[in-house]
């Protein structure tokens, strides 16, 4: 199983990718993404857990447009 994360730049272009795995939630997808792409971490607020829409955001990605769904191989 695969999933096809679907996403918007900053500049409004479109941009896909294909993550190994089965992703069940935005925010798995989201982090997915990330990783994916090799984006720098950003700690969140007071020692909080990562902030990942503005891992998104340094890497020109709208994190609202991020959609995903499942293929099967």
């Amino acid at each position: 199983m695969k999933t096809h994360i679907q996403f918007k730049k900053a500049d409004g272009s479109d941009g896909i990718a294909l993550i190994e795995g089965s992703t069940t939630d935005a925010l798995q997808a989201k982090k997915d993404l990330a990783a994916k792409l090799g984006l720098p971490h950003v700690d969140g607020r007071h020692g909080e857990h990562e902030d990942i829409d503005s891992r998104l955001r340094l890497g020109n990605i709208d994190p609202a447009s991020i959609t995903f769904s499942q293929v099967a191989e």
